[in-house]
């Protein structure tokens, strides 16, 4: 019995090491493609492995499927979509579409900030979240409006793209003309203005303060109406996007009980204080 586990413990071991370095060769090869046409050794690779990780990244964290989509290769996107819906591949489906690099860019983003219309259709179809934001903001909208390609704007926003400002309170509209580009159809795309809840992290003046979304992990800047209004590092607020600009909504009230009046401003919350005439 003991020795049937052993075995299949070295068995799950040696396949998972296969599959990492499968695709590691994947990798090394899409890199070395001269042209969008020039895969047909990854392909190679790809159709005679057995098992493979397709969530294996490269030393900027970026995996097989972004590399080919950034540069355009669209029938290894097809192969590599494939595969991921057989028991050859070893990661998770879902894990390997939306999977971002160290600069937060998925294949989706990759492919529209290169201007790749038939790449962004077949990731659309397997079922990429089109909304998927970086830690500044960014979106597969606002990166393919920013470099002006139309027909990649259309895609995305007829697949439900939602035309939600960056951390500087830019819009894909916005950017598109700071570059120079008339996206028209981006004015009437719709914008996410629900309330979202955030936390503080940082001041940048008296009125301007940066909070990180709680749903996406974003940091955003956010505009104070009253620079007088208590905004504490960690503070909990609920923001809403108008105009352009962050703004704060609501800051739910703190649940921790007011400090008792004492002689001493710097006596700790949960120390109690003999000196003063109002004792806790």
């Amino acid at each position: 019995m003991w020795r049937r586990r052993v075995a299949s413990v070295v068995t799950r071991r040696w396949s998972s090491t296969c599959a990492v370095t499968c695709a590691d060769s994947l990798i090394a090869l899409i890199k070395k493609a001269p042209g969008r046409n020039d895969t047909d050794d990854a392909r190679d690779v790809l159709r005679n492995t057995s098992a493979i990780d397709l969530s294996v990244t490269d030393a900027y964290g970026s995996t097989a499927l972004t590399l080919a989509a950034r540069g355009g290769h669209l029938e290894l996107c097809h192969d590599l979509l494939d595969v991921l819906d057989t028991p050859r591949s070893t990661a998770p489906r879902a894990t390997v579409l939306n999977q971002a690099n160290m600069f937060g860019s998925t294949p989706l983003m990759c492919a529209s900030a290169s201007g790749h219309v038939d790449v962004c259709h077949l990731l659309l179809e397997a079922g990429v979240d089109v909304d998927v934001r970086t830690r500044y903001g960014s979106t597969a909208l606002s990166k393919a409006a920013e470099a002006g390609h139309a027909a990649i704007v259309d895609a995305l926003l007829a697949a439900g793209a939602t035309s939600s400002p960056n951390a500087l309170g830019k819009t894909p509209f916005e950017l598109a003309e700071a570059k120079g580009h008339v996206l028209p159809q981006l004015q009437e795309a719709p914008m996410k203005d629900e309330r979202c809840s955030a936390r503080v992290t940082s001041w940048r003046s008296a009125s301007l303060i940066e909070c990180q979304l709680t749903s996406t992990g974003e940091f955003v800047l956010v505009e104070k109406a009253d620079a007088r209004q208590r905004t504490p590092i960690n503070a909990a607020l609920e923001l809403t996007f108008a105009d352009g600009r962050w703004h704060i909504a609501h800051v739910p009230a703190s649940t921790r009980p007011a400090k008792q009046r004492c002689l001493h401003p710097r006596r700790p919350f949960e120390k109690k204080c003999v000196d003063c005439p109002d004792k806790r």
